[in-house]
């Protein structure tokens, strides 16, 4: 007989099971492979870089994009993050046409609930785009604000920093434009995500998730463009961190 965690737990993948089974059946399914290394110290900061290999599935519009996104945090209070970041990707667009994407990003999280088998927190993040064809002489900039929502759910244990730990995630976010659209990636977006992750220990973590993302490509525009996407990635963390200290 499963306990009430493995049900759980099964129950969790089936409905992942379920929302692939959707995806598949729409025409722009995409697979996006992450590694993450964390490393926290003097009790405030992270350093944090992911490697990801993006990939639309359609062999009829193939594309495929390697990026890496370095990310520094600090605990300013103990409920309020300051973020910053510099995402960089190269895109195969298709056969000859390829692209450059540098996007830095500052931005704040705000812990809602914290320490807790729920907790919940809302990022608001400032994002400039330079973005570039490689056949191209010049970049295009833009300009936009991200907004997103997060909640995660501890399965089987107090709160999130529990061991062979099951926790379930789901988030929100929309990306507004703030002056121009760049014509070759959507920069107008939203996107809906449920996730199953398992913590295996400190240092190496697990993350299966589904995105509904819906895009348009004019500002003023309805959202004409929806992708399915399936998200596997590992997560592992160099330094344990101890206790933040409380202002």
């Amino acid at each position: 007989m499963l306990n009430s965690e493995m049900r759980k737990c099964v129950l969790i993948l089936c409905v992942l099971g379920f929302c692939s089974e959707v995806a598949l059946a729409q025409r722009d399914e995409q697979l996006w492979l992450d590694f993450q290394v964390s490393y926290p110290f003097a009790n405030r900061y992270l350093l944090e870089n992911t490697t990801s290999y993006q990939t639309i599935l359609n062999e009829a519009s193939k594309w495929r994009a390697f990026s890496l996104d370095p990310v520094f945090e600090y605990v300013l209070f103990t409920r309020l993050d300051l973020l910053s970041e510099i995402p960089m990707a190269y895109t195969v667009q298709k056969e000859g046409v390829s692209s450059m994407e540098i996007d830095p990003m500052v931005g704040v999280r705000f812990h809602i609930s914290q320490n807790n088998k729920v907790d919940a927190r809302f990022l608001l993040r400032y994002q400039l785009r330079a973005f570039r064809q490689i056949e191209a002489e010049d970049w295009d900039v833009s300009n936009r604000t991200r907004l997103r929502g997060e909640v995660y759910w501890s399965i089987n244990g107090p709160n999130m920093f529990t061991d062979k730990l099951w926790y379930l995630f789901t988030d929100y976010e929309e990306f507004i434009v703030l002056d121009q659209q760049l014509d070759e990636r959507f920069a107008n977006r939203r996107r809906a995500r449920i996730g199953l992750g398992y913590r295996l220990s400190y240092k190496h973590r697990f993350d299966l998730s589904y995105t509904r993302q819906s895009s348009r490509n004019e500002i003023d525009g309805n959202f004409v463009s929806n992708d399915n996407v399936i998200q596997l990635r590992y997560k592992m963390y160099l330094n344990p961190a101890t206790q933040v200290p409380q202002n």
